[in-house]
C-alpha cells in the first residue's frame, strides 16, 4: 500500500509540475505579447508612460516611443505624429511613427506657468485633456537652446497654443512673438472674462517666476 501511495502521490505531483509548466508559459506568452504591443496600446500605454522613472527599462523600451530615436527638427518644417507625454502647459512630447522619431515641443508664442505655480497643474491638465494620444500636426517655427521644435500646434483645424491663451491656461510670450496679433487678443480677452488664471487678480508671469529661481 505505501509503494501505490507513494505512486500516486508521486504521480500527482508531476501532473502539478507538468500543468505549472504550462501556466507559466501560459504567463509568459501573454506578458510578451502585452509588451510587444505596448506601443499600440493607445491609452494604455501612453498611461504607462506617467510611471516610466519607476518601471523596469525592459519595460519602458515597449512603451509609445520607447525605442524611438530623437528627432531633430528644423524650422518651416512640419511634423506629424501622436502625442504621447504632455509635461507642462506648453511642452509635449510628438511621435512620428512612420519614422520612428520622437520630438520634443515647446509650443510657440506662449508661456505657461510653471507647475508650482498658482495655475501650473491645471494648466497641464488642460493640455492633456485637449492632445495626449491625439495625432496632431507641428508647424516647426524654429529650435530652441534645448533642441525643442519651438511650434504651432494643430489638432485638425483647431490652433491648441491659441485655445491654451484664449482659455486662461497661458501667457501670450509676447518678446519671443511679437507679430501674433491672435495670441495678444485672445490673452485681452481671457484676461477681461477672467478665464483661467486670470481669476488672480495678479497672476506671476512664468518668466518672471523662473528669473526668481534661477530655473
Amino acid at each position: 500500500m505505501e509503494k501505490k501511495s507513494g505512486g500516486l502521490f508521486s504521480g500527482l505531483q508531476n501532473k502539478f509540475n507538468k500543468i505549472k509548466r504550462m501556466v507559466s508559459i501560459l504567463f509568459f506568452v501573454l506578458l510578451g505579447g502585452l509588451l510587444f504591443n505596448l506601443d499600440r496600446a493607445g491609452d494604455f500605454g501612453i498611461m504607462l508612460l506617467k510611471y516610466k522613472n519607476w518601471l523596469p527599462r525592459s519595460v519602458v523600451s515597449f512603451l509609445p516611443g520607447g525605442n524611438a530615436g530623437d528627432g531633430a527638427a528644423v524650422p518651416d518644417e512640419k511634423i506629424a505624429g501622436r502625442v504621447i507625454e504632455v509635461y507642462d502647459g506648453d511642452t509635449a512630447t510628438v511621435l512620428a511613427e512612420a519614422a520612428n522619431r520622437k520630438y520634443k515641443v515647446r509650443f510657440f508664442g506662449i508661456d505657461a506657468p510653471e507647475a508650482a505655480q498658482n495655475g501650473g497643474i491645471a494648466s497641464r491638465d488642460a493640455l492633456r485633456d485637449k492632445i495626449l494620444g491625439k495625432n496632431v500636426v507641428v508647424k516647426v517655427v524654429s529650435v530652441d537652446n534645448y533642441r525643442r521644435a519651438v511650434g504651432k500646434v494643430m489638432l485638425g483645424g483647431r490652433y491648441i497654443n491659441l485655445e491654451m491663451v484664449a482659455e486662461g491656461h497661458a501667457w501670450y510670450y509676447r518678446d519671443y512673438a511679437q507679430r501674433e496679433y491672435d495670441l495678444a487678443s485672445a490673452e485681452a480677452e481671457a484676461r477681461t472674462g477672467r478665464a483661467g488664471l486670470w481669476r488672480d487678480s495678479a497672476p506671476q508671469p512664468p518668466w518672471e517666476y523662473r528669473r526668481k529661481f534661477k530655473k
